[in-house]
């Protein structure tokens, strides 16, 4: 988390050279209790809206023979994931040929005799690196498997895209997305949002730059969702639209 820190103040830095920056901060100790705050419905998986479903290899002896010719490795991550003491590997995939292309992330499972399968594959994790030829949605982009067992994607950017981390951990052998956290700023003001999708509590904060010193307003509300937010198939954008959003 200090890395992400440190990146974000840096980014903001270089764009508000005379504004004060405060990132949020992500608490990776994240506990899962048995009973989850989310309404008992029927869970609805989400359809990959891609034309042509891209099929990928079920095992391997490296991440590479995971990789589809048109693709290539543009994020790894190394670390334990699953429940054993195994160095377990996620990949984000980009597609050689078309920058504006949906990026594939897989996670791979590491066995005892060495080899991996492919555990978990998800379309929506991450959006696209370009929106177009020439326009990247963000300037920093990053994946790690912390000490907890919990699988980060950190994305950060100039001006209103801001910056997001959102913080995935296996629960009952399914990979679900448990915290995201937000950063914007604009207008000599800037706001963080801390969500913890297991305990359904956002902690936000409100910076005002405009004086000699940072005034902070703080606020915590409480969320309920309807179900657990799955790494393979929940958008976070999506879940986003869900969350309660600071009043200021």
């Amino acid at each position: 988390m200090k890395q992400f820190l440190i990146i974000v103040l840096v980014i903001i830095t270089m764009s508000c050279k005379n504004e004060k920056t405060r990132i949020p901060e992500t608490k990776n100790e994240i506990v899962t209790p048995k009973d989850y705050p989310f309404v008992k419905e029927e869970q609805e998986r989400e359809v990959a809206e891609n034309n042509a479903i891209q099929v990928f290899p079920q095992t391997g002896r490296k991440p590479e023979d995971f990789v589809p010719e048109i693709y290539e490795i543009q994020l790894k991550a190394e670390g334990l994931l699953d429940n054993d003491e195994l160095k377990d590997m996620v990949i984000v995939l980009q597609n050689k040929n078309d920058k504006t292309d949906s990026r594939p992330i897989l996670v791979l499972i590491k066995k005892q005799d060495g080899t991996y399968i492919l555990k978990e594959t998800s379309w929506k994790a991450i959006d696209a690196q370009y929106t177009d030829g020439s326009s990247k949605m963000y300037d920093y982009e990053n994946i790690e498997i912390d000490e907890n067992r919990i699988f980060h994607i950190t994305l950060q950017g100039i001006g209103p895209i801001g910056a997001r981390k959102t913080s995935y951990k296996y629960v009952d052998d399914e990979l679900i997305l448990v915290a995201i956290s937000t950063l914007n700023t604009g207008a000599g003001a800037q706001i963080t949002v801390d969500y913890n999708l297991i305990s359904g509590v956002a902690d936000m904060e409100l910076a005002d730059m405009m004086q000699d010193t940072a005034r902070i307003t703080h606020e915590i509300k409480k969320f309920k969702l309807k179900r657990k937010m799955l790494f393979a198939t929940d958008s976070p954008d999506k879940v986003l639209e869900e969350l309660p959003h600071a009043g200021w």
